[in-house]
């Protein structure tokens, strides 16, 4: 190529889109880490996304679209004794039987390892965790002394995880006992402080995006954690939710957030005993209520995973993996079947327009460890 030519970081903005839809996911993951501007363009493209089943030492990772199942050695343990509380991009956020937390790439297969318990926490009140040889956590405050063990995690994934795919920079944060949520970050010039912080506030879910934590609570509002200091501040003046609880007549069997590229706050419901199983809502400001979303648009959601996804607009893996639907687990709604104990899939796919689910049964005798994630995303 002569030094007239434009060269290949500098091809046309729909061209380089339409070379990267035509790529396996795998390719299309290696194809936008070349420069910055192949990087900028593929995160315009819709993404699709894959599951994961932990299972002995190998992780089973499908890709839906080529129908492909990849085996990969992460860590050279028994995953089975492993609780994966948070996905994002190519990363999860996982902790172990001793309480260890940490960052993994299920593709590099990097680790990154955050800060033990037992390391100082930041936060105004005389926090301290002690462990016993049985690898069990008693946390003090106060005098009082709340158990944390492994088995919690395994029932309690309120959890968030930011990864910036280029630089590496990260936030974490997890909820323990629905009123302390722990976070750790690395930021900006790349210093890793090793310690947690701490913040005293009602939790029930939690979502993340632009240095914003957003955190629903037991009396209906949502709060707002500012990230872009040291230590995470409560965002009073700038937050409109705290004027607006949310208030919903129907029966609710779990409750998650979410926030949409635009920034906007939903609230995603899963319902008991009716029809439509899932439903949206947002605030809307020029009413000061809360009403229902009846479409996503160009994007989709997996319940509980906190950010809305850029997907495609139509089906191309049979399996209803497009935009305007919501990703869920077998223990994200109780089905009807579910009160006589017939075994459902272990995951599925709503649509919203038709209110509909599309089961997948793929890996289904592998594992339940079983999670969605979306491979490239940031």
């Amino acid at each position: 190529m002569s030094r007239d030519d434009n060269g290949w970081s500098k091809l046309y903005p729909d061209l380089l889109r339409l070379i990267f839809q035509s790529l396996s996911c795998l390719d299309f993951h290696r194809a936008r880490t070349v420069c910055s501007n192949w990087y900028a363009v593929s995160r315009t493209c819709p993404l699709y996304l894959w599951r994961i089943v932990f299972r002995g030492k190998n992780s089973v990772l499908f890709d839906p679209v080529q129908d492909k199942i990849y085996s990969k050695n992460l860590l050279g343990i028994d995953l089975s004794d492993i609780h994966c509380l948070a996905s994002y991009g190519n990363w999860i956020l996982v902790v172990d039987p001793s309480l260890d937390f940490y960052l993994l790439n299920v593709f590099t297969r990097k680790r990154i390892n955050l800060p033990s318990l037992e390391s100082s926490l930041r936060g105004d009140r005389p926090f301290r965790f002690t462990r016993n040889d049985e690898f069990e956590y008693f946390l003090e405050l106060y005098g009082t002394k709340f158990l944390l063990t492994w088995n919690y995690f395994r029932f309690e994934k309120t959890a968030i995880l930011w990864v910036n795919g280029r630089n590496g920079d990260y936030v974490v944060a997890w909820a323990i006992k629905h009123f302390y949520i722990f976070s750790h970050k690395k930021i900006g010039n790349g210093v890793d402080d090793k310690r947690w912080s701490i913040t005293c506030t009602q939790c029930e879910d939690m979502a993340y995006r632009d240095n914003k934590l957003y955190v629903y609570t037991f009396d209906h509002y949502i709060n707002i954690l500012d990230f872009s200091g040291d230590c995470p501040k409560e965002t009073v003046e700038e937050n409109a939710y705290l004027s607006h609880p949310f208030r919903f007549i129907d029966t609710i069997y779990k409750l998650r957030l979410a926030v949409t590229r635009a920034g906007e706050v939903l609230i995603v419901l899963s319902l008991e005993g009716l029809d439509r199983k899932f439903c949206i809502c947002k605030l809307n400001l020029e009413i000061g209520d809360w009403e229902r979303v009846e479409s996503l648009g160009d994007e989709m959601l997996i319940f509980g995973h906190g950010v809305t996804i850029r997907a495609p607009v139509k089906d191309i893996s049979g399996g209803g993996l497009k935009s305007d639907s919501i990703c869920f687990l077998y223990d994200d709604h109780l089905f009807e079947n579910d009160l006589t104990m017939k075994r459902q899939p272990i995951c599925g796919v709503f649509d919203l327009a038709t209110s509909t689910v599309a089961w997948h049964t793929r890996l289904e005798d592998l594992s339940s460890k079983i999670c969605w994630f979306v491979p490239g995303y940031s």
